[in-house]
């Protein structure tokens, strides 16, 4: 076929199906063409021609094209029986005009993908060329030969090489490394024997794993944590209901009872590691009121006592009777701030009344 009977084939778009779409080339109609409409019985993998191979060697030609209606040909590739080696496929077509895409894809007998076809070149216009590989190749390989683009066709041939691999070694024996043999178990060490009056105590050694010592435990042992050392230890919860109590004194420890703590030392600031400040009030404070200032139905108390004597934000005041410690009915005091010499304060009573009723007592929650 001369050159210009194949690129004629090339661009007749299926003229049966679609008439009106005939011109030059046809590839502006080339999405109208169903891509098999013209393909012939290489068309299908049941129906792909075989490549004759010669010493290794084979080829075959024919023309794809998809606007044409014929996108695909497929190939069989049938290596000699019993040998195993490289399949080198290479695909080079002539396109109709430049810029045209050509590949193919290699299938197993059981029609599993094995490689697909690389382009030589990155430039899509100057790509004429693509290869594929088959390392261990053996037995059959269809390959399907197709246009990859709705307007791409194209004249190829198929050129396939085959090499057996040849028999022997793959390595170098003189480049093996010979590891070196497995080395003899050593022989473990005699056990050292170990129990509670051991001396010294050796925690390392494997005996003493489960055995608490009378001396030298180390701290946290486990097998100690229900049995109490000598001396005791008061971090040792084994040890707080029968050790002495330890000075200073720990109320952890039973034996430490009240008596042998010192006097809640700050009120204020209780010691909670002190019984003897549990549950401490803090002594009152008694002043007078030295101002007063009537707001709606209160009256608004200044008293002469504030930070400086100890009295808090959270205190509670009442209003005494007289001269007396009575508290006066109804003279309850609401703290409202506190300076360092001074309170001030709300309480619902009468001018008249603070004013026969001056004394006022500051008490802690």
């Amino acid at each position: 076929m001369g050159s210009k009977g194949w690129l004629a084939r090339l661009a007749r778009p299926a003229q049966r199906v679609w008439p009106a779409c005939f011109a030059a080339f046809a590839l502006s109609c080339a999405h109208n063409v169903p891509q098999d409409v013209s393909t012939g019985s290489d068309g299908k993998e049941k129906g792909a021609k075989p490549v004759t191979m010669e010493n290794g060697e084979g080829h075959a030609s024919g023309i794809v094209t998809y606007p044409g209606g014929d996108r695909v040909d497929w190939r069989l590739v049938e290596l000699p029986d019993k040998q195993r080696g490289t399949l080198n496929l290479k695909l080079t077509w002539t396109p109709p005009r430049p810029g045209l895409q050509l590949a193919f894809d290699v299938f197993d007998e059981w029609n599993q993908p094995i490689v697909q076809s690389q382009k030589t070149s990155k430039k899509r216009s100057k790509g004429r060329t693509r290869e594929a590989t088959v390392e261990g190749a053996k037995g059959k390989y269809y390959v399907r030969i197709y246009a990859v683009g709705r307007g791409d066709a194209g004249k190829y041939r198929l050129s396939v090489d085959f090499k057996e691999a040849t028999a022997g070694p793959t390595f170098d024996p003189l480049k093996l490394e010979i590891p070196d043999p497995p080395k003899l178990a050593a022989i473990p060490e005699p056990e050292v024997p170990c129990d509670e009056n051991t001396t010294p105590f050796d925690p390392k050694n494997p005996a003493c794993k489960n055995i608490c010592p009378v001396t030298g435990a180390p701290p946290g042992w486990p097998p100690c944590k229900d049995k109490c050392p000598t001396p005791p230890d008061v971090n040792v919860p084994a040890c707080l209901a029968t050790m002495e109590c330890p000075n200073p004194p720990d109320r952890r420890v039973k034996k430490c009872t009240a008596q042998k703590f010192p006097k809640c030392p700050d009120p204020k600031s209780p010691d909670v590691n002190n019984p003897n400040c549990d549950n401490i009030k803090i002594p009152p404070v008694v002043n007078r009121i030295i101002a007063k200032t009537i707001q709606g139905s209160d009256v608004i108390v200044t008293i002469g006592a504030g930070s400086d004597k100890g009295v808090a934000p959270n205190w509670n005041g009442t209003v005494l009777r007289g001269d007396s410690d009575q508290p006066l009915s109804g003279g309850d005091i609401k703290v409202v701030r506190v300076d360092k010499a001074v309170t001030v304060g709300r309480v619902h009573l009468t001018p008249d009344q603070l004013l026969s009723n001056p004394r006022v007592k500051l008490s802690a929650p």
